[in-house]
């Protein structure tokens, strides 16, 4: 087989997202790209699609690839894990995007300094506008983890922090397009409460949560000020409010942040 530049380990949905970006965006031609999944219809299916190659196994993939995306669920990465551990090396690049799985973890597996990069992206990375925050060992070259962040870029933002806050980000940007659903669920139930279509509702009710976050994003106003902005003296939106703080949303999302991130960190 040819050498290849970038290999992926499980096509999933979040695989996909990446294989798709880095494609679309022309980071890296198909040539470049191998990947593998253990359901061989869904790795026919994405070699196809996308006209990449793909390996027999997860040996192969290593052997012929300098970077090594990991995209399985957590309870997976250890049989990927010891299964390439006899022919990895030192020139190869681990991304591993396994939630609650630390870098320490993965070096564990190697008798060899071996760079990891540890990513924590979300769900909308499948329609291009994710935010992927990363952390790495003291064996990624800069070089590497420029590449990385090309590479995520592709699929939407990249922050880079201290691996300690890496639970965190689990639990706030990782689980919070679950958050933002049931939000826009509920506004858009409201809606079709006071009378108005389910799709009129929800096209409101997302298209109002994708503007407002818009707005956060491009203003770099305090959340609070923009608040301010909507909120009149004795009109609606205080009024709204009133009944939004009765009902402990601020608390109850901060439980939720907090509830996913210990529970990020007990599944090391």
């Amino acid at each position: 087989m040819v050498k290849k530049e970038f290999g992926i380990v499980g096509v999933g949905n979040m695989g996909t997202a990446l294989l798709r970006g880095i494609i679309n965006s022309n980071i890296l031609t198909p040539d470049k790209i191998l990947i593998y999944d253990v359901n061989k219809e869904l790795i026919n299916n994405r070699s196809k699609e996308f006209k990449v190659d793909f390996a027999e196994n997860n040996k192969e993939l290593v052997l012929n690839s300098k970077y090594v995306l990991i995209a399985v669920k957590p309870q997976v990465v250890d049989l990927v894990l010891e299964e390439i551990k006899s022919v990895i090396n030192e020139n190869n690049v681990i991304i591993s995007i396994a939630a609650g799985i630390s870098i320490s973890y993965i070096e564990k597996f190697f008798n060899k300094q071996i760079g990891v990069v540890r990513v924590m992206p979300n769900t909308p990375a499948l329609v291009g506008a994710g935010i992927s925050a990363l952390a790495c060992n003291k064996s990624v070259k800069k070089s590497d983890l420029d590449y990385v962040k090309r590479i995520l870029n592709a699929v939407g933002m990249v922050i880079e922090l201290d691996e300690k806050h890496m639970d965190a980000v689990t639990g706030l940007s990782g689980s919070g397009p679950a958050y933002i659903f049931i939000i826009i669920e509920a506004l858009s139930d409201g809606g079709v409460k006071m009378g108005l279509p389910r799709d009129i509702s929800l096209k409101l009710a997302t298209q109002t949560v994708l503007g407002s976050a818009k707005m956060v994003l491009e203003t770099n106003l305090h959340p609070a000020t923009l608040k301010d902005m909507v909120t009149s003296p004795g009109g609606t939106t205080i009024t709204a409010l009133h009944e939004i703080e009765k009902g402990k949303l601020r608390a109850t999302l901060i439980s939720a942040v907090e509830a996913a991130t210990l529970k990020a960190k007990s599944m090391k």
